[in-house]
């Protein structure tokens, strides 16, 4: 019964660590043309052997968070850390396309309306997490 508060918080966190867990390995394992699919068809010079090995090393990392999330929607309160982790890495990531909207030339590539769409998602989801999230009260009670 301890952990019923925290359950839509652990389902939260399972949703997140599966769609991470396929993202990455999609990017460990796919192509150069999957991926010049998945980037909305970029021309041929954008995409070269060096970006495709950093979007497979940055796969291995997700990999490694999508864990990370897993490990920590099995007991939310002991691993509150990683959630608020999570809430500021979404902060971060709130900003820092609009910021690329602003200061490159990224608006040729994608439409704006899907940049300022994916930044107001990430934010309603971290203030959806920081709803959830274990208080520092629960956690002494429990």
């Amino acid at each position: 019964m301890s952990k019923s508060p925290h359950r839509a918080l652990r389902v939260i966190l399972r949703v997140i660590a599966l769609f991470a867990a396929v993202v990455s390995l999609l990017m460990i394992f796919a192509g150069k043309p999957v991926l010049m699919r998945l980037f909305l068809s970029p021309p041929e010079a954008e995409v070269s052997t060096l970006l495709l090995s950093m979007i497979k090393e940055m796969g291995g990392f997700l990999l490694m968070l999508s864990l990370m999330f897993f490990f920590a929607s099995r007991d939310p309160v002991r691993n509150v850390a990683i959630v608020d982790a999570l809430i500021v890495g979404l902060c971060v990531l709130v900003v820092t396309p609009l910021l690329s909207l602003y200061t490159l030339d990224i608006g040729q590539l994608y439409p704006s309306y899907l940049i300022w769409g994916r930044s107001l998602v990430r934010a309603a989801l971290a203030a959806l997490l920081f709803y959830l999230r274990p208080r520092e009260n629960a956690a002494a009670e429990g």
